[in-house]
């Protein structure tokens, strides 16, 4: 019996037992700063191969956080599962059946001919005709007159007609599209939009993310190429085929959650993705080499940690804490945008959010807080713990390129440590010997006393803001900015609008969330690659006009900015 009491006893405090000793860490200075090297070397070592999103680097990666969380004693977050797995369309990519062949002269992929970003897949041996522009609308159709039109191959102006525009500018995406519908209507096979009238540039030609396709392959061809069909090949047949492919990709969230039965949660997040080898996004154009993202973003996951480690064994217990490690950030906060909108959480338990993007590089002590605005009680707690080895800079506004905006847009107040861009930024130069790991060690210590002195505070008071350029990091792309959030998932034409910014040039304009950005001035907008593009020729009060689609309507807003 006694023995039986005994083992009674050893199994009811085994698992006290073991979460004294998950939960037990030292604070020295040399124990925080062994275990932030430790974390970001690991993250940021050959084996994660970059971290990028939907890639197995990124699987690494996700189970050494959840490893570290399970150490902390953190308890998982979805269904008993520190992993919150979500998908995410992949770009674009030409497959092998691409090719052109007039009057045997084999014309060369993405120099005379393009694929275009709705093409479907086939190939095609058929007749070409010439269709104009392929409208028909009102008292004007180009088909009129047209005969024996099944199964050929339609060349048409990508462009609208100088008469319905006489300044010239680019086809509507929206009646790009319909003019597809009606060629496949009319029987096409295929469609070769061309650019005959000279003094028009050529369209953009990418690829982009996937989107909705055609039932037959879709082309651009320069004009020298029409012009070959039309003097050597007109009756004959022409062989073209059309291959894209895009992969739906799975990426992930980390998540462990310390419960203090409190009314409220602290939500401390940072993202664990990065570039991989390369590719969009790098700032070595052409390289693959491994992209290592040791300040953006191992930095911020290790202070993501340790503030895990910090703060379960405080006794700052008026709040809940959650450690969310973010996937898919770099595709466009996507990963953070998942769990805001999922039912993983109830985000009106959430009392205010802490973004660690990018906290190693500290120089001189100069760290940025964005999202100052967002509750009225950040600038007191901010002056209040100022610590002599930190000269802080203070920004307003709740958005910007990183997960806090996803919270920020739940009405959550904000905070996002961020000590700047820098050379090595989105380059395979980021590597852990270059963090300043006292540096980061300082910032987590700052947050920390923040966090103590909220916890007497209760519910923050969520405050929306203005944004001003001045209050963006500077991560992706130069000049003059409309104010809103574009919507990175978005597989349509153009660029969504997720989220507008109080006072700034959309919002004074009159642009709304749900429009979506089809053409600036004369520029058509495909994507977020181009918008950025155009966005980064303007100059700060230059008056643009930009084109939306609203539900069904389409509308042009002047916009100054």
């Amino acid at each position: 019996m006694f023995y039986k009491k005994l083992l009674l006893i050893l199994l009811v405090l085994l698992p006290l037992q073991q979460v004294i000793s998950q939960s037990s860490f030292g604070f020295s200075s040399d124990e925080i700063l062994n275990r932030l090297q430790e974390d970001v070397y690991t993250l940021a070592s050959d084996e994660m191969e970059g971290r990028e999103s939907g890639t197995p680097g990124e699987v690494r990666a996700a189970h050494f956080i959840k490893s570290r969380m399970k150490e902390v004693g953190l308890t998982p977050l979805f269904d008993g599962s520190f992993l919150q797995t979500f998908e995410f369309p992949g770009m674009l990519e030409l497959g092998e059946e691409n090719f052109m062949v007039i009057h045997g002269e084999d014309f060369i992929l993405e120099e005379d001919f393009f694929v275009l970003p709705n093409s479907g897949n086939g190939r095609v041996y058929a007749e070409g005709v010439y269709v104009g522009f392929g409208l028909i609308q009102d008292d004007y159709d180009d088909y009129a007159g047209l005969s024996n039109l099944e199964d050929k191959i339609f060349f048409m102006e990508i462009f609208l007609p100088e008469e319905m525009d006489e300044r010239g500018t680019p086809m509507p995406l929206n009646l790009l599209a319909e003019k597809i519908e009606t060629a496949e209507k009319k029987g096409a096979s295929a469609i070769v939009f061309v650019n005959t009238q000279s003094w028009r540039n050529d369209p953009p030609l990418r690829l982009g993310r996937a989107r909705d396709t055609a039932g037959i392959p879709v082309l651009f061809a320069r004009d020298e190429v029409f012009e070959f069909w039309q003097q050597q090949a007109q009756g004959e047949y022409i062989f073209l085929s059309a291959e894209l492919y895009s992969q739906t990709y799975t990426s992930m969230n980390v998540a462990g959650y310390w419960d203090n039965n409190a009314d409220y949660t602290v939500v401390i997040g940072g993202h664990f993705d990065h570039l991989g080898f390369g590719g969009r996004g790098s700032r070595s154009p052409g390289s693959r080499e491994i992209h290592y993202g040791a300040d953006d973003n191992a930095s911020g996951v290790a202070g993501v940690l340790e503030a895990a480690r910090y703060l379960t064994q405080s006794h700052h217990t008026s709040n809940n804490y959650l450690f969310i490690a973010f996937g898919a950030e770099e595709k466009g906060l996507i990963g953070s945008r998942h769990f805001t909108n999922s039912d993983a959480y109830d985000m009106g338990r959430v009392n205010y959010m802490f973004n660690y993007d990018m906290i190693g590089r500290m120089e001189n002590g100069n760290i940025t807080l964005y999202g100052t605005g967002t509750s009225a009680l950040w600038e007191s707690t901010i002056d209040a713990n100022d610590r002599q080895e930190l000269s802080i800079r203070k920004s307003p506004s709740g958005i910007g390129g990183s997960d806090h905006t996803s919270f920020y847009l739940k009405d959550i107040p904000v905070m996002f440590f961020f000590t700047g861009i820098h050379d090595d930024y989105h380059r395979p130069t980021d590597t852990p010997d270059k963090i300043n790991y006292e540096g980061m060690s300082e910032i987590l210590r700052f947050s920390f006393d923040m966090i103590a002195d909220l916890d007497s505070q209760g519910k923050l008071e969520f405050s929306s803001t203005p944004v001003t350029r001045r209050g963006q990091p500077q991560r992706r792309g130069a000049g003059p900015t409309l104010g809103l959030m574009p919507d990175h998932a978005f597989q349509g034409e153009g660029v969504k609008v997720l989220g507008i910014v109080e006072n700034r040039p959309a919002q004074r304009a009159g642009l709304k969330e749900g429009d979506v950005i089809i053409k600036i001035d004369e520029n058509p907008i495909p994507d977020i690659e181009e918008y950025m593009r155009v966005m980064g020729s303007f100059q700060a009060n230059q008056k643009i006009k930009v084109t939306v689609t609203r539900d069904e309507d389409q509308m042009k807003i002047e916009v100054e900015l």
